[in-house]
């Protein structure tokens, strides 16, 4: 046996779960974005369930289970998640398609650290 943690753990459960409770594209992207506004602590796991349609808040409930407190996979030879979802490489590739481009916040730092430095060289 083997515990995995945080969002492995979550991979797996997601894996094992969509074997035996087929759900639809949509349904999948509601508990995605469910586990997303818990992630980021956007509600309560029981405030967000209860915004859930009956069938989905079992597999919500299990999954935040599995990501916040781990996932046994019963047999080591069973297939591991990827490393990285598809979701997290698709995030992954779209920021770095975005150039970065510097704001006025990002270039206060250097602006204070040049006059200082040009206070103290006077």
């Amino acid at each position: 046996m083997m515990m995995l943690t945080g969002i492995k753990a979550f991979e797996a459960c997601w894996q094992s779960l969509k074997a035996g409770n087929p759900t639809d594209l949509a349904e999948n992207r509601l508990l995605m974005q469910s586990m997303g506004r818990l992630v980021d602590n956007y509600a309560t796991q029981d405030e967000i369930a209860q915004e859930l349609p009956a069938m989905l808040r079992e597999l919500f409930d299990r999954l935040v289970e599995a990501y916040l407190h781990g996932y046994w996979l019963e047999n080591e030879l069973a297939p591991m998640p990827p490393a990285v979802s598809p979701a997290l490489l698709a995030a992954q590739q779209r920021r770095q398609r975005q150039p970065l481009q510097p704001t006025a916040a990002s270039e206060a730092d250097t602006y204070i650290i040049d006059r200082v430095v040009s206070y103290i060289a006077v």
